[in-house]
């Protein structure tokens, strides 16, 4: 009877959704945008080597996603709190008191089952609570999962869905660079474009000043800072028959100085 119990108790925690909750150190304190939040987590979950410890830090978690807490709020030294942030993926709370401007204490994590059965439908498995955590900071949703699966982003993982929603690449995105010639659906491109400050006004201006660039060249272009007043510039001085290569090498090599 009780080998029978014990079974049925053990499928019921999995029909369920059995979730694990997740412990720390948290701290909040206003960051240089007046309207967010910088963000510190540190796990104690650690393994004997500290190989599970997890830590996830962003400066940008806009303050209305907050309940129980603000920036105002964080000047009142001593003052307790209990802050919320609240999402799809999950639920998180960090308790403590603010010394100066700053929210230290520790925190909660609860993941939502229903997430990552949401997730799992759309193909993506193994979503663990720490990836959990991590989607709640970055404010990921099964919504914005599905834009970018219907618009055809390629090759995407739990961790190329990181790096599209910490850049904020959106369809507004996908869709003017497709309108200025460069229809890219792959994620680890799209990420790479945007993290460089490819935009679709830079592949206007590069196309103004009679250049072609392939994808590449708008990113060495974005890394060198390759722009109107920098090509002027060189074709003042004489230069001609300038390619994106060769004013690569000149900014390369400092020639211009």
């Amino acid at each position: 009877m009780k080998i029978l119990l014990a079974t049925l108790l053990m499928a019921g925690l999995t029909s369920a959704g059995y979730t694990e909750t997740l412990t720390g150190l948290c701290l909040v304190t206003a960051s240089h945008h007046a309207e967010s939040a910088e963000v510190v987590l540190r796990s104690s979950d650690c393994g004997d080597e500290g190989n599970h410890c997890s830590m996830s830090n962003d400066s940008n978690i806009a303050w209305s996603r907050w309940a129980g807490v603000s920036a105002d709020a964080l000047k009142k030294e001593g003052a307790e709190f209990n802050a919320h942030l609240m999402g799809e993926p999950g639920d998180l709370r960090c308790y403590g008191t603010a010394r100066d401007g700053i929210l230290a204490g520790r925190y909660e994590f609860t993941p939502n089952p229903a997430f990552v059965q949401a997730m799992s439908s759309m193909g993506f498995t193994e979503i663990t609570p720490h990836k959990q955590e991590g989607f709640l900071m970055l404010d990921v949703s099964t919504a914005w999962v599905r834009q970018m699966k219907d618009a055809g982003v390629t090759e995407l993982t739990t961790n190329k869905l990181m790096g599209l929603r910490a850049l904020h690449v959106d369809t507004n995105y996908i869709h003017a660079m497709s309108d200025a010639g460069y229809a890219e659906l792959r994620a680890n491109k799209l990420t790479e474009m945007k993290a460089v400050g490819v935009t679709p006004e830079k592949v206007r201006e590069a196309k103004a000043l009679g250049f072609q660039p392939t994808e590449q060249e708008l990113i060495q272009m974005s890394i060198f800072k390759i722009d109107r007043p920098f090509v002027e510039k060189m074709r003042a001085k004489g230069l001609t028959d300038l390619t994106i290569a060769k004013l690569i090498k000149v900014k390369i090599f400092k020639v211009d100085e």
